[in-house]
């Protein structure tokens, strides 16, 4: 564990470049550092102390894209194409029955928000007899989901918004899409600062 930060944000700000070794991993962090990494989202969860309070952790992915070493072309050294290895995430609040932080990847290119099989259990989302399954194309393929509707917290603004609850436990992307948040905020993207500027309109 590091020094303590104020907040879970600030620790993942200042130590971003250390997490490179868990690449392709789920982690819970707090503002004093990670507190259980796993490939496994459920193991991930598992492994969070039990002392430690629901809404004290942030729950991130560290995808396999990030941190992309330098290509190496002899004798001439390439960097990769990935010049800038910041990914636009923004950490928020969501509510079913059950509350958990995240860390959501903004995409402006996705209508929907988009959460896992695991976090939409660990919410509290059920599947009821007999519902339609739908589906949605990415560039990865094709997604089945059950749309819900899930409260939502940024920046002490709530609001509920349509969320596609992945059915599928392969699909490990959580994203903030257009529907709902991008008519309530103004949303200004800061790469060289590493930023995103949330305004409510």
């Amino acid at each position: 564990m590091d020094a303590e930060y104020a907040t879970a944000k600030e620790w993942y700000k200042a130590h971003r470049r250390e997490l490179k070794k868990y690449r392709g991993e789920w982690i819970a962090y707090t503002n004093k550092g990670v507190i259980s990494p796993d490939r496994d989202y459920r193991k991930m969860k598992d492994g969070i102390p039990a002392d430690t309070p629901n809404l004290s952790y942030v729950i991130g992915r560290i995808f396999e894209s990030e941190f992309i070493e330098p290509v190496r072309f002899y004798p001439v050294r390439m960097r990769s194409l990935k010049s800038h290895d910041w990914q636009p995430r923004y950490e928020l609040h969501l509510k079913v029955q059950n509350s958990e932080r995240v860390e959501m990847l903004v995409d402006s290119g996705a209508e929907l928000s988009l959460i896992t099989k695991q976090l939409g259990e660990d919410l509290g989302l059920s599947t009821s007899a007999g519902e339609i399954i739908s589906k949605a194309e990415g560039v990865g393929g094709s997604i089945e989901y059950l749309l819900r509707d899930i409260e939502m917290e940024l920046d002490g603004h709530t609001f509920t918004a349509p969320v596609a609850w992945t059915q599928s436990y392969f699909c490990e992307e959580i994203l903030l899409g257009r529907e709902v948040v991008f008519d309530l905020f103004d949303i200004e993207f800061k790469q060289a600062e590493e930023m995103i500027v949330f305004k409510w309109r």
